[in-house]
């Protein structure tokens, strides 16, 4: 079967295709942003640029590229057309009446809760710089014809990826109202355990820590936002200070800059009397991140009211306690068992979770090697393929 791809965000699209290729299939993907965190070569060795022939760099970065008859579109839609089945991400889900082929709508965040969000035409007019009258008219046709293609596309969706129904209601509100029930909408979480090994803990005199995850985490929210998009950084960061505070255990803590709110976390970390102890990292490619899970001895996510994702899962593949809102409520009934993520919703439980783990080598280790073995468990891509097959009787 040929299954075709367009939108590669976080590199979590191509992820699902490379598994598919590892099944047997032939697979055609799109490549449409220059930002290396959707681009497959800042993530996989065996992926150069210029890339394989089942791989095309069609730049669409243009909101205007997706609604308009352009050369770019065309050729998108010519390739694509040829497939038997297409996953469509970010803004390619706005193709699919052009495609005309059976279709699974990956919605991994904006793509619903900015572009399918009437509400979110505010923040489009006033990111407008321009003050032709002309040219402002045409933003907001652009804008107007975006949100019909995307909420239309995802109505007639033979298939929705989305997160669970409970974890984000204000999604769930938007997914109903565009009509997309609940025998159609599918979740599921991968991580790249084929490419990540397991790496032995460190035997670091000082406990080195590292969060892959932005730091967005001031509210309130915009429109068009999604709770997924606010990670609770302050409560690790507090979390941490609790910690260096009340044990002088000496922390080597290394932080990236990137999300909405990195300014803010240099000052609380200031505030918090960290700032000796952290190294800052300027954004770096997912297989740089994976070289930092490897160095690290404990590692971060999420402390709002999303959910794990792809950079905790693999960290965990990696062999790395995770402490984060783990969300048990939402996974353990979804996988039937307890994850081995170290929970935490407040900054006494980081510090406990911190405790726990850094006093006790052999439970450190343990708990590593359980993480891998849960994720691989429940998490490899090439479960995520079958279960799409099996719900298209492909």
């Amino acid at each position: 079967m040929r299954i075709g791809f367009f939108g590669n965000t976080n590199n979590f699209p191509i992820m699902l295709a490379l598994a598919f290729r590892r099944l047997g299939h032939d697979v055609r993907c799109v490549i449409h942003r220059p930002e290396p965190l959707h681009r497959p070569e800042f993530r996989y060795a065996d992926i150069l640029h210029p890339y394989p022939p089942w791989i095309r760099e069609i730049v669409m970065i243009d909101a205007a590229d997706f609604v308009t008859n352009n050369p770019r579109r065309r050729e998108v839609v010519r390739w694509l057309r040829a497939c038997d089945f297409v996953v469509l991400n970010e803004l390619g889900v706005s193709l699919a009446g052009k495609i005309a082929r059976p279709y699974l709508a990956m919605l991994t965040g904006s793509d619903l809760s900015y572009y399918c969000n009437p509400a979110s035409g505010c923040r489009v007019i006033n990111a407008m710089t321009t003050r032709n009258p002309l040219k402002r008219l045409w933003g907001r046709w652009v804008w107007q014809r975006l949100l019909h293609e995307q909420r239309n596309s995802v109505c007639r969706a033979n298939l929705v990826f989305h997160f669970a129904r409970g974890l984000i209601p204000a999604n769930d509100a938007l997914l109903d109202d565009i009509g997309v029930d609940d025998s159609r909408r599918m979740f599921f979480l991968m991580a790249d355990v084929g490419n990540l090994p397991y790496t032995p803990p460190t035997n670091r005199s000082i406990p080195r820590t590292f969060c892959a995850t932005r730091l967005t985490w001031k509210k309130p929210e915009l429109p068009g936002d999604s709770p997924l998009d606010f990670k609770g950084s302050d409560v690790m960061i507090r979390g941490l200070g609790l910690f260096w505070r009340e044990s002088k255990c000496p922390l080597d803590i290394n932080l990236v800059r990137k999300g909405r709110h990195v300014q803010e976390t240099v000052d609380l970390v200031e505030q918090e009397g960290l700032t000796p102890l952290v190294t800052w990292h300027d954004e770096m490619t997912q297989a740089e991140i994976w070289r930092q899970y490897a160095c690290a001895d404990v590692l971060f996510e999420q402390f709002g009211e999303g959910i794990v994702a792809m950079a905790g899962l693999e960290g965990m593949a990696a062999g790395r306690p995770l402490i984060a809102n783990g969300r048990p409520e939402i996974l353990e009934p979804m996988l039937g068992e307890p994850s081995p993520i170290c929970q935490a919703t407040t900054p006494r439980e980081v510090y406990d979770q911190l405790q726990r783990l850094l006093s006790d080598d052999a439970l450190r280790r343990h708990v590593g090697e359980e993480s891998r073995t849960w994720v691989q468990r429940h998490f490899a891509p090439e479960l995520a393929a079958q279960k799409i097959v099996e719900r298209l009787a492909l």
